[in-house]
């Protein structure tokens, strides 16, 4: 058991009338609403020993997803103005919707100033992905910590949350053998992605047992392995700027960036962001979901034929094998000879690109017939990568699904089942893009319900109330 109020409050002398706030899940969420209740109260002129704030974490120490987060180098948020992270990071308007007055309530720049406060100072990278400057997720876990010692914030590890109930105007937890009693509770155990770090669906567990509805948990930014392993020769090699499209039956949806193909399938950051679609429509029960590379995502089939009879025309001796290798990936085709990054097809992929298209390694441009070259602009618009088999949670980074959201108020993060009940970060049904969105919407909506928790519990109090 860890306990960062060491001096314990109960030791200070506690009002008969203090009020007692828990909080299941010592994560980004839950070490946010700690701080911020805390800083409310003190706002409020709410002595410290007026307010018992508790976090149960079941695991032996605080914040383990963000330890290990970024491969250990911790994408605390994303740059640039809110309205512009809120529509890069939440693609479904319905989860923009939900998160937009917490994100907007403790920002990205609210939060790398308080950060700052505690010595980690942050840089954005071109991409918008925020890290700190030492690149070590240690770092930030080690400066939210001290801000809960200084918020007087009691950690108890260990400590598996078995049970809520609410049998009156208070909750009751049960852990194990113990027993507590709160005013306020605070649901922010995480979702059910990444288990080896703790998180294995108890808030939405524990949501589900007081009432509340529980949309379909699934994986999300999760690599996707295929029913066959892609050609050895493929392993390895990524694509970059490409476009990936996912379809099965009558549903598709599609994304562009950087693609990787590994042993067991794909991953990258195409396939982290397209990985929610994938899990929901081999979860809908349909055809496995059939995954295509489009190595030119910014034209259509009549463009890309074009592009080919032009080179066809000015250098018509040259092998069909060199025109691919030395082909721009993800084009512009105005500029024919320019790559974002320089970057070409991967030699890899020339023979079987060929292959599918019926093209002999001797081919020049010039004999390709009608046919070959509408085969090849095919291919080249929809390379084949293989069929979905799995979308591993164990190897999401977030899931999606968890505590409906038409079940809590966004402006609060206040159940609408239950007063003094709040939700926030994972266990929610949402799910951002890859790049800092999801710790952000956890640092904000825990934020949101910590200080939404105070409020209900004290009012509006003075210091001299």
């Amino acid at each position: 058991m860890e306990s960062v109020d060491s001096s314990g409050v109960e030791e200070r002398g506690v009002p008969r009338d203090f009020k007692r706030l828990l909080i299941v899940g010592a994560g980004a969420s839950g070490m946010l609403a700690a701080v911020s209740a805390r800083l409310a109260a003190r706002g409020l002129g709410i002595g410290d020993a007026s307010l018992r704030i508790s976090l149960l974490e079941r695991n032996p120490r605080p914040g383990a997803k963000i330890a290990i987060s970024g491969g250990g180098h911790c994408n605390i948020t994303h740059d640039g103005p809110v309205d512009t992270l809120l529509e890069k990071g939440f693609l479904r308007k319905n989860e923009l919707r939900f998160v937009k007055p917490s994100i907007y309530a403790f920002t990205n720049e609210d939060l790398l100033a308080m950060l700052a406060r505690y010595g980690v100072p942050t840089s954005a990278r071109e991409d918008g992905r925020v890290f700190p400057v030492s690149g070590v997720a240690r770092d930030v876990l080690e400066a939210i910590r001290r801000m809960l010692r200084d918020v007087s914030a009691e950690v108890v590890t260990g400590t598996r949350v078995d049970a809520l109930e609410v049998p009156g105007e208070r909750f009751l937890l049960r852990a194990g053998d113990g027993r507590f009693e709160a005013d306020a509770v605070i649901l922010a155990a995480g979702g059910s992605a990444w288990g080896s770090s703790g998180t294995t669906g108890d808030g939405v567990r524990l949501a589900s047992s007081v009432g509340h509805s529980i949309v379909t948990v699934i994986p999300a930014l999760a690599p996707v392995f295929f029913t066959q392993p892609p050609d050895p020769g493929l392993v390895g090699v990524t694509l970059r700027g490409v476009g990936l499209v996912v379809e099965s039956g009558k549903l598709s949806d599609s994304r562009r960036g950087d693609l990787l193909v590994s042993h067991r399938g794909i991953s990258g950051p195409a396939c982290l962001s397209l990985s929610r679609s994938v899990a929901a429509m081999m979860a809908g029960g349909g055809e496995a979901p059939r995954l295509f590379a489009d190595l030119f995502p910014c034209h259509d089939e009549p463009a890309v034929s074009a592009f080919l009879l032009g080179r066809s025309s000015r250098n018509g001796s040259q092998f069909v094998r060199t025109f691919l290798q030395r082909c721009p990936l993800a084009p512009d085709l105005t500029s024919p000879g320019a790559a974002p990054g320089g970057d070409t097809i991967p030699n890899a992929f020339v023979p079987e690109i060929m292959r599918r298209a019926g093209i002999d390694d001797g081919q020049t441009m010039s004999v390709l017939s009608r046919r070959q070259r509408r085969e090849l602009v095919s291919v080249l618009k929809r390379f084949e990568l293989g069929r979905a088999r799995k979308v591993p949670l164990d190897k999401a980074e977030v899931s999606a699904g968890g505590v409906s959201l038409s079940e809590i108020d966004p402006k609060t993060m206040e159940s609408r089942l239950h007063r003094r009940l709040y939700c926030c970060g994972e266990l929610l049904d949402y799910a951002g893009e890859v790049g800092g969105f999801n710790l952000q919407a956890a640092f904000s909506t825990g934020w949101t319900a910590g200080r939404s928790a105070v409020q209900s519990l004290f009012g509006s109090r003075s210091a001299g109330a």
